[in-house]
C-alpha cells in the first residue's frame, strides 16, 4: 500500500508541475538538468510514510508526538522548496530543534562509544543529548548536500534502509523493521520516477526528512540492541556525513567562503564534469544518472562493509577512515 500511495502522490506532483509549474526547481549554473522540474518529491516520500504509519498503526515508537515533530520539520523546509526564502541560520536552527526534540522523545542519547575518554563525557546526560542532537543534525544536512543528481539520495536511502531492515529482522525488532520497510517503500515509489530520467526531484524538504528519519531509525536500532555499536551507524552514513564535514572545511579554508555557501565543487559534481563522458548519452538526464551510479557504487562499499563487520567496532572505525581517505584522494585528484 505504501508503494502505491508514494507512486500516486509522485505522479500527481508531476502533473501539478506540468499543468501549473507548481514547485518548479528552475535551471541555474549549478543545476545539471535542462528543463524546469518539480522539486516537491519529498511530499510523496514523507506523505506516504506518515500516512502508512497512521493507517497501519503497528508502531509504538513513532507515536503522535514523534509524527508531529516530523510533520513540522517537513513543512518548514517545504517552504524553501516552494518559496526559496529560508536563510542558512533558519535552516540550522530548525534542524537542531527538531533533532533535539526527537532525541528527547525517543530517548536517543548516545552514551557509549567504547572509547573511555569519550564515554567519560557522554556519561553526562546533557553532553549525551547535545552530542546526539548534533549527530542527527549533521546527518540531515549531509543528505541534503548529496542531493545533486537523479537517484543519488533516494538510491543511497534504499540501500541503507534495506540493510537496517535485514538487521532489525535478525535481532527481532519488528517495530523498527516495519518503519524501515514503509520508509523504503515510500522512497522507492519516488525513485522509479526520479531515476534515471529525473521526472521529479526530492527537494530540500525530502532530503532533510529522509536524512533525519533514516538516522533516527539507525540510532533506535543501536539503542535497543546491545550488540550493535554506534560506530556501525557512523560507518553506515559516512558518505553524507563526511561530504558535509569535508565541504565545510574546504569552503572555510580553501575557497575562503562561508561554510553554508552553495557551490558545484562536491565530489559528485567533479565526477560528473571530469569522469562521466556525456557524449555517450543521448539525453543529459542519463548522463546525470550515470554520475549517481558511480557515487552509489562508492557509497555502497562502506554500507555493505559496515554490515559485514557489524560486530567489530575497530573495523567499523577503520571503514570510516578508509572511506574518508579514498574520498579525499579522489577529490584532490579531480580538483
Amino acid at each position: 500500500m505504501t508503494l502505491f500511495i508514494s507512486v500516486l502522490l509522485t505522479l500527481f506532483l508531476i502533473f501539478l508541475h506540468k499543468r501549473y509549474k507548481f514547485g518548479s526547481d528552475g535551471v541555474n549554473s549549478r543545476k545539471v538538468h535542462d528543463l524546469s522540474t518539480s522539486r516537491l518529491g519529498g511530499i510523496a516520500v514523507a506523505g506516504s510514510f506518515l500516512i502508512s504509519v497512521f493507517l497501519e498503526s503497528k508502531s509504538n515508537l513513532f507515536d503522535f508526538y514523534t509524527d508531529l515533530i516530523l510533520i513540522f520539520f517537513f513543512l518548514f523546509f517545504l517552504i524553501e522548496d516552494i518559496k526559496g526564502v529560508l536563510k542558512p541560520l533558519s535552516r540550522l536552527l530548525a534542524i537542531m530543534a527538531c533533532s533535539f526534540l526527537l532525541v528527547l522523545e525517543l530517548d536517543l542519547s548516545i552514551s557509549n562509544l567504547g572509547v573511555p575518554i569519550l564515554d567519560f563525557f557522554l556519561e553526562n546526560l546533557t553532553v549525551s543529548i547535545l552530542f546526539s542532537t548534533i549527530s542527527l543534525s549533521l546527518l540531515a544536512n549531509g543528505f541534503n548536500l548529496i542531493d545533486g543528481f537523479n537517484g543519488l539520495v533516494a538510491g543511497f536511502s534504499i540501500i541503507v534502509l534495506a540493510i537496517l531492515m535485514m538487521i532489525a529482522k535478525e535481532v527481532s525488532e519488528p517495530e523498527i523493521y516495519f518503519l524501515c520497510n514503509i520508509l523504503l517503500m515510500s522512497v522507492l515509489g519516488f525513485f522509479v520516477l526520479n531515476f534515471p530520467f529525473g521526472k521529479i526531484f526530492l527537494g530540500d524538504a525530502g532530503a532533510y526528512f529522509l536524512g533525519l528519519s533514516a538516522g533516527v531509525l539507525a540510532l533506535l536500532l543501536a539503542e535497543r540492541t546491545e550488540t550493535i555499536s554506534y560506530w556501525f551507524v557512523l560507518a553506515l552514513f559516512i558518505y553524507p556525513v563526511y561530504e558535509l564535514v569535508f565541504s565545510m572545511i574546504r569552503r572555510k579554508f580553501n575557497e575562503k567562503t562561508k561554510t553554508s555557501q552553495a557551490d558545484d565543487l562536491h565530489l559528485h559534481h567533479l565526477i560528473y564534469k571530469k569522469v562521466v563522458n556525456c557524449s555517450y548519452f543521448s539525453r543529459k538526464e542519463l548522463c546525470n544518472s550515470a554520475t549517481s551510479v558511480i557515487m552509489l557504487f562508492m557509497a555502497s562499499s562502506s554500507v555493505l562493509s559496515a554490515y559485514i563487520w557489524i560486530d567489530s567496532p575497530a573495523t567499523l572505525f577503520s571503514i570510516c577512515i578508509i572511506f574518508m581517505a579514498i574520498y579525499t584522494s579522489i577529490f584532490l585528484k579531480l580538483k
